[in-house]
């Protein structure tokens, strides 16, 4: 134990608070002069205060020297000696030494609209607060990420910044999902009297989201054996309000039924941990057309947040993977609907409606100018949930997907005809499940154990 000790006062520290010392010491120095006056005043620090009498008598009939100079100790402790033995150890009379800042006091933390608000004493009335020259103020924080306040899963203090004011708006500074606590040291050229107590724990008031999808998803094909194909797919990590924990991959094999429609058959799948983002996939079918999707998962406290599915086609009779298969797309000069996409997913008095839109190079004058929207379910995590198909016709280059089900995936395409043998463009939809619209909603409008 002694000797770890040893090793950890022996190393010199970047102290936030000597070094703020430091750069008020030297603040008026010459710009060329700066450098040699912050590391003199370092090597030569002497910090306030005075050491206890008595202080580890092991170490002193040990004679072990754990410290040289107070700037091997963190914080305000000073390098005290007992006989032939020196300890790091915090002064007696800190708090009531006069010529350094009062410590600072914290106020309750307050939210508002997108930013937190952090306010603190200055010591003003305080005796030892009559110091002469330029005070800062260093706020540091120290957080762990749970819906849960926990004190022991606290990591170390960081420092947010450093201030000559009393009172700071804090944006985009927090993220959401965090517990966080706060602390406020005031520093002059002669010293500081340390940090503050820590704040009450303190969390944003808006939730974590569930993270994005994955992004920029690429295949690549890496060998045929035996007429079966092995790709790997690429994808790029999301920015996530909380750490993705890891991968899942969804692969199915897409054929033509009788109505000439797409179906999907033998869906697998397959997690990934967050450390890897490709997967290997073996196994293709040739002349086949497959339907790839990848999502992200996080943790938070007990549950999971899970990301929509970014999604891919991919056709084994391709040699050019960038290129989609044929038999999903016609010529562009023939085409009529491009850029399909889904808007967003909302929950309005109990039902669940997606928005999607889309664009059309129909001339303004064509007085035919109609689009056929279908819709039908393809997954659904309830197996005893209804699958529906249904049709609707539209004017507009936007539409309102009705009668949704939580935990379904559904096929949506839109036609300039109403029996067309193949899709001018589609998309799939994936609702999430009832708890993140509780979430988004409001959680005593919607109960999800109720069908």
């Amino acid at each position: 134990m002694i000797l770890s000790k040893v090793r950890r006062y022996s190393r010199l520290q970047t102290e936030p608070l000597s070094k703020t010392r430091c750069d008020l010491v030297c603040y008026d120095a010459r710009k060329e002069d700066k450098v040699q006056c912050r590391s003199t005043c370092r090597s030569q620090e002497r910090k306030p205060g005075t050491c206890p009498s008595t202080d580890h008598p092991r170490w002193v009939a040990a004679c072990i020297e754990a410290c040289n100079s107070d700037a091997q100790c963190d914080g305000t402790q000073r390098c005290c000696r007992h006989g032939c033995s020196s300890a790091c150890s915090e002064p007696v009379d800190l708090l009531t030494i006069a010529g350094l800042p009062a410590l600072p006091t914290l106020d309750e933390i307050k939210e508002r609209r997108r930013s937190v608000i952090i306010q603190w004493s200055d010591g003003v009335g305080d005796a030892a607060r009559t110091v002469p020259g330029r005070v800062l103020y260093l706020l540091e924080e120290q957080h762990h990420l749970g819906p849960k306040y926990e004190e022991a899963g606290l990591g170390e203090w960081n420092l947010l910044m450093r201030t000559n004011k009393t009172k700071v708006s804090l944006r985009n500074h927090l993220k959401p999902g965090r517990w966080y606590r706060f602390r406020v040291a005031a520093v002059s050229a002669s010293g500081t009297r340390g940090f503050s107590k820590p704040s009450a724990p303190f969390t944003p008031r808006k939730g974590p989201r569930p993270p994005p999808a994955p992004k920029k998803l690429k295949v690549q094909r890496i060998n045929s054996e035996n007429g079966n194909l092995t790709i790997k797919l690429e994808w790029k990590e999301p920015r996530s309000d909380l750490p993705i924990m890891r991968y899942k991959v969804f692969w199915s094999r897409r054929v033509r039924g009788l109505g000439r429609e797409l179906d999907s058959v033998l869906v697998n799948h397959q997690s990934v941990p967050k450390e890897q983002s490709y997967v290997i996939i073996k196994d293709l079918q040739p002349n086949s057309m497959y339907f790839l999707q990848v999502q992200s998962i996080s943790q938070y406290g007990l549950g999971k947040l899970r990301s929509e599915k970014a999604a891919i086609f991919y056709n084994t009779t391709n040699k050019n993977d960038e290129r989609p298969p044929e038999p999903l797309r016609k010529n562009e000069k023939d085409r009529k609907i491009r850029n399909l996409k889904l808007n967003k997913i909302i929950w309005v008095d109990h039902k669940l409606k997606a928005k999607i839109s889309w664009e059309s190079i129909f001339k303004n004058n064509d007085k035919s100018k109609r689009f056929f929207v279908h819709w039908k379910t393809i997954k659904c995590q309830n197996p005893q949930k209804q699958f529906k198909d249904l049709l609707a016709i539209t004017e507009e280059t936007s539409f309102d997907i009705y009668e949704l089900d939580y935990n379904c995936s559904y096929l949506v395409s839109i036609n300039k005809a109403r029996n067309a043998k193949t899709d001018d463009s589609s998309i799939v939809i994936t609702v999430p499940d009832c708890e993140y619209f509780k979430r988004k909603v409001n959680s005593t409008v919607i109960r999800c154990n109720q069908k």
